[in-house]
């Protein structure tokens, strides 16, 4: 009998301990639930972030320092994928992985959401504001109409300042060779864009004298390169031609204090600002020791054509002495 009752309180104990963990994870699961959102890239990553703040679990697949088609599928990524609310891609060529990851993670109750187009100029970002903050509304019932406003107000911002600041260097006038990829957003800072190259891996020999003749015949300003790709070529070019040298970022996050659209579009106008006034003091130095040469080279031989007639005049002075 003792036996028994000992037996009853010992299953009594147990089972209120598994009904008391059990409570006690259900409570901290749902203090902890957050909708997890899978970006493929910090493009659309930094907004969702910006947009939501803490009220989500946000994972960016690709790093913002490599490029996309080098993306390294993990388990984790996987596991992410399986168990999100949602997933944001670009739809770029870059994303070749995708529908791998998708297969794999198996996740029957994802929303996949498709934000296209460029997104690197002050107005392509602004449209993904509104593509992915719109979608986020949609999708959590969520109202993200201030943060959006906000967002799109410090673009607008960069965007008044870049032009500003654009007006103030002649950025018109100043020429450009640039990683293609680029173009868009330094055209939109202001600047000439002269041309552009693709990845340099997949440059022929004939593609890069092309660019060195067109960047000595334009007389290019700024070679620029694209971090995610490559930060040396366009060094190589700009050496000689004469040019600056200068590394953009594609992707929000890449660089300290460019977490977001607003402040990448700054810190790139920024490099392509300060490069200019860079190529503008040393091309100034260089005309006036081209100048101080040509003053030099003139007053070597003002001197010699005066040592000459000096010259001259002594034989004819000496020559008319002696007839006498």
């Amino acid at each position: 009998m003792k036996n028994k009752k000992l037996l009853t309180l010992g299953m009594t104990l147990t089972m209120f301990s598994i009904v008391f963990l059990s409570v006690t994870v259900t409570g901290a699961k749902a203090a902890t639930d957050k909708p997890i959102i899978v970006c493929t890239t910090s493009a659309i990553g930094n907004v969702v972030e910006e947009c939501l703040g803490d009220t989500a679990d946000v994972l960016v697949l690709v790093q913002p320092g490599l490029c996309p088609a080098d993306f390294d599928m993990k388990p984790s990524n996987v596991y992410a994928v399986s168990n999100a609310r949602i997933l944001f891609k670009q739809n770029i060529p870059g994303e070749f992985w995708l529908d791998g990851l998708l297969e794999a993670a198996g996740n029957s109750n994802l929303t996949v959401v498709a934000i296209p187009g460029a997104y690197n100029t002050p107005e392509g970002a602004k449209n993904y504001i509104r593509g992915v903050g719109g979608n986020l509304s949609q999708i959590l019932d969520v109202d993200l109409d201030s943060k959006i406003s906000e967002m799109l107000n410090d673009v607008d911002e960069v965007s008044s300042w870049m032009a500003s600041q654009a007006e103030t260097l002649d950025a018109s006038t100043v020429k450009v060779i640039c990683m293609s990829w680029l173009k868009p957003f330094i055209e939109s800072a202001g600047f000439n864009v002269v041309a552009t190259y693709n990845p340099p891996e997949t440059l022929s020999a004939g593609d890069i004298t092309s660019l060195l003749e067109t960047a000595q015949s334009e007389g290019v300003a700024l070679v620029v390169d694209n971090l995610q790709i490559d930060v040396e070529f366009g060094a190589g070019i700009a050496s000689q031609v004469g040019a600056e040298h200068v590394v953009l970022t594609n992707f929000p996050g890449a660089i300290p204090n460019t977490e977001n659209f607003s402040q990448m579009f700054r810190y790139n106008a920024e490099q392509l600002f300060n490069g200019t006034l860079t190529w503008q003091s040393t091309s100034a130095l260089k005309a006036e020791n081209t100048d101080l040469q040509n003053q030099v080279t003139i007053f070597q031989i003002t001197t010699s054509l005066a040592l000459v007639v000096v010259a001259v005049e002594a034989v004819l002075l000496y020559t008319k002495r002696k007839k006498k």
